[in-house]
């Protein structure tokens, strides 16, 4: 009878199925220094492609279904994934795939439905974002790869929020210095889990930076003005407006003369006039 493997912190959610004996080599994985639950979940992964090669089936949801096992590895353990290393598990296949590939982009939009579900979202956010910011780029001048890489950075930007708890991101009262100094960081969660991207280094900047803001108040760096990549300025800006005119699961969406009146409001201290331009231009 296999022992039921130990609890890693962190780990909760979601279930990987591997054969007692890759357990016990990701439980060793796991001690020979502090690691993050999302290299555990590649470790994970890796053993299972190279050591044991079953048949897995993945969905949207993050569950991971094992079959077919060696009939040396009778005797099955189950280790628990964190949601965001269910994330890491659906974008594993098309880590070398090229930005302007149909498949990676579709497997971003399937991942960030589950990401906007979490954050209290009742409709497809990323994409809207994603739609939005296009539109600003195209006024923008934007083409060609750099349009490519926004419509990524669009879908991605909220990313790392799978790394954030549920309760925190749908708490309805204020939130505590701890549990905003967490939320602060969702951005830099969000380059981790993007990180094998090996050729979206750009992506991965525009993600980090899509919540700094044209006066310096934003985060997590505080950068000002045109430090600021365009495509994370258009993003944050698209971001806010889709925040605004969307239902969320505790309050409805604001008409559009209300959003654009608090878009405007921010012009020249929280974004670029330009782009404000551009995008309520689009709006009428």
């Amino acid at each position: 009878m296999a022992t039921a493997p130990r609890s890693l912190p962190g780990f909760v959610e979601q279930t990987l199925v591997l054969p007692q004996r890759l357990w016990n080599r990701v439980e060793q994985f796991a001690d020979d220094t502090a690691r993050e639950p999302s290299e555990v979940v590649a470790e994970a992964l890796r053993l299972l492609i190279t050591g044991a090669a079953p048949t897995a089936s993945t969905g949207v949801s993050g569950l991971v279904a094992i079959a077919d096992l060696p009939a040396d590895d009778a005797e099955p353990a189950a280790v628990a994934v964190t949601g965001s290393g269910s994330v890491e598990l659906q974008l594993a296949d098309v880590h070398e795939e090229a930005a302007d590939s149909d498949r990676l982009m579709e497997r971003f939009v399937q991942v960030m439905q589950a990401v906007d579900k979490r954050d209290g979202f009742t409709g497809s956010h990323s994409r809207m974002v994603a739609d939005l910011a296009l539109r600003v780029g195209d006024a923008a001048g934007i083409s060609g790869n750099d349009r490519v890489e926004l419509e990524l950075a669009a879908l991605a930007h909220d990313l790392g929020k799978m790394r954030v708890p549920e309760e925190i991101l749908s708490k309805r009262g204020r939130l505590t210095a701890e549990e905003w100094a967490l939320v602060k960081q969702y951005p830099d969660f969000g380059v981790e889990i993007l990180r094998p991207f090996a050729h979206l280094q750009r992506v991965r900047d525009v993600v980090a930076a899509h919540q700094e803001r044209w006066d310096g108040s934003g985060y997590p760096q505080g950068l000002k003005g045109n430090d600021v990549p365009l495509a994370a300025q258009i993003i944050g800006l698209c971001d806010v407006y889709a925040v605004l005119t969307s239902e969320r699961s505790y309050r409805p969406a604001l008409d559009a003369d209300t959003a654009r009146q608090t878009i405007e409001s921010g012009t020249d201290r929280l974004w670029n006039p330009d782009l404000v331009r551009h995008l309520l231009d689009r709006k009428r």
